[in-house]
């Protein structure tokens, strides 16, 4: 049966990613009744012809009629025992992008996303989430001002550089060129430390093409030198890249990262011609099963970490996360309404 790509931050794109990686990204906005849809744009991701005179913003819908259309919610997904074992029981981790709302909708985003964080952390507590299996992020410099405001005793972190939220995509990524010539790779892994971050996410630019040697500081890379630099810079400290491409994929798994992922498609090949194991941490191989992937041959009999460890994983661990679940997907999401 030819696989086909659930459309992302979907349910059924994030049950199947969450049981077949190591864990999963996806992202949280505020609906027009304070409770929260799983939705990546700001705008709800429908042809606009669909809208008939409506406004176009996620937090101008309500819950019922986002969920009609086909977009879940973060307590209908925690109800379903697919999601909610693998990443309660069974050391996945899971990342939470509070998205910050349109300034057409919030000038001040402070309070909106405080108040996403502060819903999701209940639901998160309640159905006993470990701490060290979730992380929440954002691309917002105040982000320690939401947590303070929130009340979470959850970890967080910090998207950088922090893009603007509005505009096309190629206007955003040039305004961001300054802080991202700033921010070395040392320097941005000395700010998550400092925030007491257990994770630091990167941007693959840090490891791949001319832009690596366009930042402050002497650049990181996947080989020779800057693979050296890396080491000594990173340490143990838990780095995770997106967007993961599948040649840098395996590199970067041996260089200690963690992969996130829009490329889901089952019995995948890498470009170099290795077989790909999507569950390093939670199916961790041993050096030489690692190197046999390179060779083609498909390990037998892995045990699952948790089925002879006690505790939780964590983040330190090289992962396969899926971005979005499986991935992200063309707009519109869903075509009707």
């Amino acid at each position: 049966m030819v696989w086909v790509q659930p459309p992302e931050n979907t349910h059924h794109s994030l049950v199947e990613a969450i049981n077949r990686f190591d864990g999963v990204e996806f992202d949280l906005r505020l609906t027009s009744d304070n409770e929260l849809i799983i939705h990546h744009d700001n705008k709800i991701s429908i042809p606009s012809d669909q809208l008939e005179g409506r406004s176009p913003y996620i937090e101008h819908w309500s819950l019922d009629e986002l969920t009609d259309i086909g977009f879940t919610s973060l307590n209908n997904l925690m109800d379903d025992k697919k999601w909610l074992e693998p990443w309660r029981d069974q050391s996945r981790s899971v990342i939470l992008e509070i998205k910050r709302p349109s300034p057409k909708v919030v000038k001040d985003t402070v309070p909106t996303m405080a108040k996403v964080m502060k819903l999701a952390t209940n639901i998160l507590d309640d159905a006993k989430i470990p701490n060290e299996s979730s992380v929440f992020y954002a691309f917002h410099r105040e982000m320690s001002k939401i947590v303070k405001s929130s009340g979470s005793n959850r970890s967080w972190s910090r998207l950088l550089p922090v893009v603007a939220r509005s505009g096309s995509h190629n206007s955003k990524r040039i305004r961001a060129i300054p802080e991202f010539v700033y921010y070395s790779f040392g320097r941005l892994l000395r700010t998550q430390k400092n925030s007491g971050s257990p994770m630091m996410p990167c941007a693959v630019d840090y490891f791949e093409g001319i832009k690596r040697f366009t930042h402050l500081g002497a650049p990181i890379g996947l080989t020779g030198s800057g693979r050296k630099r890396l080491d000594k810079i990173r340490g143990d400290y838990p780095v995770y890249v997106w967007p993961g491409h599948p040649h840098l994929e395996r590199k970067l798994i041996e260089a200690g990262c963690s992969v996130l992922t829009d490329y889901a498609e089952p019995n995948l090949t890498l470009p170099d011609g290795s077989i790909r194991w999507e569950r390093p941490a939670t199916m961790p191989l041993t050096q030489e099963q690692w190197k046999d992937l390179g060779k083609g041959i498909f390990p037998k009999d892995v045990p699952q970490w948790h089925e002879e460890n006690e505790g939780v994983l964590g983040w330190r661990p090289a992962r396969m996360i899926g971005h979005r679940g499986c991935g992200k997907t063309t707009r519109p999401i869903f075509h009707s309404m």
